[in-house]
């Protein structure tokens, strides 16, 4: 029987990958179906994929506060790494994986224009500037929209998962707040999204929102040693703020081991540097700052230390991750 089984997974996988294009090198531009075998990737652009109805399609959205066009190189990142995931059969049904491309209708300001303005940021003045083109509430629609889309083409809501890195985890999560019948459930991987003055009202506003939903149905992924410039955007002071909502479900994943980190075993080789988590103060007599490194770093050997090891926000891109996919396959069969 499970050689039966096995035979008919193949055959699903290779009858919707052979609708798929090998990605050598370039751009992928706009929402794309994502297959991987940890070396080769390969995609299919757009919204329509064979036997719909049969998929269960895990959305993936980009970081950062504003959102380009274009993805990057198609054999690094994401697509390579978290792709193998697509073509695992859950309850007879294909898990995919989907880049979401329409992001960048969102717009969105990345903080330099307005620091321009004011020859200065991270005082009162930078924050209403900045909010007055913030785009993460924005992307709820653009979300919406590409769900709407692949429901109109076949797959069930229940059969749509959001997931998404950094403030791509944040904007799925207020997403599945806000509108929790849009789509199952929420995977995000190191959500914060927003920037490294302590007591930041970018954090606040963020937090209080998301304290502020009755449920969110998530399965959330985090590092003790994040390692962006966010202010506290660790896995300890995320889960002290957040750790209370229910429908959450958490994995931290493993601090440092050296300057590396482990997992199961296996170092990730991470290339990413810590440019955060250690406790930094505003400089005395300052009204705005030029520039992050203004920000006084309290302890400066920790500092020193912690600069130069491997941070874990973009683990997920790392194929030591690869241990956890299985805790998304669980999480996703726990709910269809």
């Amino acid at each position: 029987m499970k050689k039966i089984l096995f035979i008919s997974t193949i055959i699903v996988l290779l009858s919707t990958v052979s609708n798929a294009r090998e990605c050598k090198t370039g751009d992928i531009k706009g929402d794309a179906f994502i297959f991987s075998d940890g070396k080769k990737v390969k995609v299919i652009k757009g919204t329509d994929i064979p036997d719909p109805s049969n998929k269960i399609i895990m959305i993936f959205n980009k970081g950062g506060w504003k959102v380009d066009q274009k993805w990057g190189e198609c054999k690094d990142h994401v697509p390579k790494s978290l792709g193998q995931i697509s073509g695992t059969k859950i309850k007879g049904k294909e898990l995919v994986l989907m880049l979401n491309g329409r992001l960048h209708k969102a717009g969105g300001a990345d903080g330099r224009k307005c620091g321009w303005k004011f020859k200065g940021a991270f005082h009162q003045p930078w924050y209403d500037c900045l909010l007055e083109d913030w785009g993460i509430p924005k992307r709820a629609d653009v979300n919406k929209e590409l769900i709407n889309e692949l429901v109109s083409k076949g797959t069930p809501r229940n059969q749509i998962f959001m997931s998404g890195l950094s403030c791509g985890g944040i904007d799925t999560l207020r997403h599945k707040g806000l509108h929790p019948d849009d789509f199952n459930a929420t995977i995000a991987f190191m959500p914060n999204c927003w920037d490294r003055r302590p007591n930041t009202p970018l954090r606040k506003m963020q937090i209080d929102e998301l304290k502020g939903f009755k449920k969110i149905d998530a399965l959330v992924f985090h590092s003790p040693v994040d390692g962006e410039g966010d202010w506290r955007s660790n896995s300890v002071w995320m889960k002290k703020d957040l750790g209370n909502i229910p429908g959450i479900q958490w994995i931290d994943t493993p601090s440092h081991t050296g300057k590396d980190i482990v997992v199961n075993g296996k170092k990730c080789g991470i290339k990413d540097k810590m440019k955060g988590g250690w406790e930094e103060a505003w400089p005395e007599g300052k009204e705005k700052l030029t520039s992050e490194k203004k920000f006084i770093k309290v302890d400066k050997k920790l500092y020193k230390e912690m600069k130069k090891k491997g941070a874990g926000h973009y683990l997920v891109s790392y194929s030591c991750f690869n241990y956890y996919h299985p805790e998304i396959i669980k999480f996703i069969e726990s709910r269809i």
